[in-house]
């Protein structure tokens, strides 16, 4: 490893035209060996493309770099030679990808490694880390990478380079994040921990089991600087589905299941999944295609996160996310013009409208014929599709801020309203507690029409 390390540093003083001969002739002798490919060939190719790609000597020797994979790689290669190559060829393409301004935008930083979950995914070469990169599944399901910088500016007490990992630094590491994120938690006590729910089937087992899934995402985060965040509020796709007007359902002891209830999307002009629990909203989550990786609700660290990186790579002003953040949300106070081919449903007197009008479609004092969404008196406002407002959208990311209520796995400070929800709805102003980093409360059994959730990915 030692020897590796010293011909790296020779080779990252070459001239990018001698890297490039080098490569070309690599790439000859992979495309024509059909029966296999030594190790040391597959790394010093990958290894040429990634310094050229400007990927640190960290993601090439990591525990979960280039180089291990590619062991892998060998090591399967015994077994199907020909699967094997087929692999190693994808790698070469994604680094072609990386070179030529493509893949995850072009964009590869040394603090953040966006992978994709599987093969079912693939990056939407439009979009880049420093706007807010895209991801798509086969079924058009989007979720953008939420950066969270690997730097001891982050990490603070756990340091960097762990590749082990025991309870004390999971704690360490949660607690550096949420150093990192203290702006958008305020004096506010609430908390990711374990908390009982006897009224809904599927919640966690036991203290231990929410921690593993816990624990399993702060590994990653601190892994790979960051996790996916679904592009739009969990939905139900209008082509396929209807929007839901009362909550259930329950199971012959009362209990409140999904049994029967769509899978969620994450894509524009969908009816927003409402009427759920807490734990409704995590079994729906955790059953989505994730591919290789995990999905869930966020936890609330993950929501401040998501914050942290608004304010950090798209430059919102910290005011606009703890104060009042009318300027990036449907509020009722709100004003802004819906898409050509999003929906909007009236909410007057506490009641959601069953009508769904085109955005197209002009309603008094509610969307006007140029599609402009007015400002609401008392608690009137609309309930818009996934997505409907460019307005309303940051990195990538919509409706992070207003429009639906989103479900945590926090534990709120309240006595009996244990479950925690984020972001503020759409019969709020933007301000007055009510902003995207706003933290509201429920029981394990409430739910209302502004009651959704988001899907994420690690």
């Amino acid at each position: 490893m030692e020897k590796l390390r010293k011909e790296l540093n020779k080779w990252e003083k070459k001239k990018e035209r001698k890297v490039r001969k080098i490569w070309k002739i690599h790439e000859k002798k992979i495309t024509k060996h059909k029966s296999g490919i030594t190790l040391i060939a597959l790394v010093v190719t990958i290894v040429v493309l990634l310094i050229l790609a400007g990927v640190s000597i960290n993601l090439v020797l990591g525990n979960n770099g280039i180089i291990a994979r590619a062991k892998e790689a060998e090591t399967k290669s015994a077994e199907a030679s020909e699967n094997d190559l087929k692999g190693m060829n994808s790698l070469i393409e994604q680094m072609e990808s990386a070179l030529n301004g493509s893949g995850n935008g072009g964009k590869t930083e040394p603090e953040t490694v966006p992978y994709l979950p599987s093969d079912d995914f693939h990056y939407d070469t439009s979009t880049s880390v420093d706007t807010g990169l895209v991801i798509k599944d086969v079924n058009g399901n989007e979720y953008v990478w939420v950066v969270v910088p690997r730097t001891t500016a982050v990490y603070k007490t756990t340091g960097l380079g762990k590749t082990t990992f025991t309870d004390a630094d999971y704690t360490s590491i949660e607690n550096d994040l949420k150093e990192y994120t203290k702006t958008y938690r305020g004096s506010i006590s609430y908390s990711d921990v374990y908390y009982p729910d006897d009224k809904n089937v599927g919640w966690f087992a036991d203290a231990t089991a929410y921690n593993n899934l816990k624990n399993s995402m702060l590994k990653s985060v601190y892994e790979n600087g960051g996790f996916y965040v679904g592009r739009y509020e969990a939905g139900i796709d209008t082509t396929t589905g209807t929007n839901r007007t009362s909550k259930g359902p329950t199971n012959s002891d009362g209990k409140y299941t999904i049994e029967g209830m769509s899978t969620p999307v994450s894509k524009a002009d969908a009816y927003p999944y409402t009427w759920v629990t807490r734990t409704q909203a995590q079994n729906l989550a955790s059953n989505v295609n994730s591919g290789t990786k995990t999905s869930s609700l966020m936890f609330g660290v993950q929501w401040d996160l998501v914050l942290a990186f608004m304010h950090n790579k798209g430059n919102i002003a910290d005011s606009t996310l703890t104060s009042n953040s009318t300027a990036i949300g449907n509020y009722r106070d709100s004003v802004f013009q819906l898409s050509q081919t999003g929906q909007y449903a009236v909410f007057s007197n506490f009641s959601l409208s069953s009508t769904w009008n085109p955005s197209t479609t002009a309603t008094t004092s509610f969307v006007d014929s140029s599609r402009n969404k007015l400002v609401q008196p008392g608690t009137d406002g609309i309930l818009v599709t996934t997505g409907t407002s460019e307005k309303n959208k940051v990195m990538n990311i919509y409706d992070i801020a207003g429009n639906v209520w989103e479900w945590t796995l926090e534990k709120t400070s309240h006595a009996s309203n244990l479950c925690a929800e984020r972001g503020g709805g759409l019969y709020y102003t933007g301000s007055k507690n009510n902003p995207a980093a706003d933290r509201g409360n429920n029981n394990t059994t409430g739910t209302f029409l502004s009651d959704g959730f988001r899907l994420s990915l690690w």
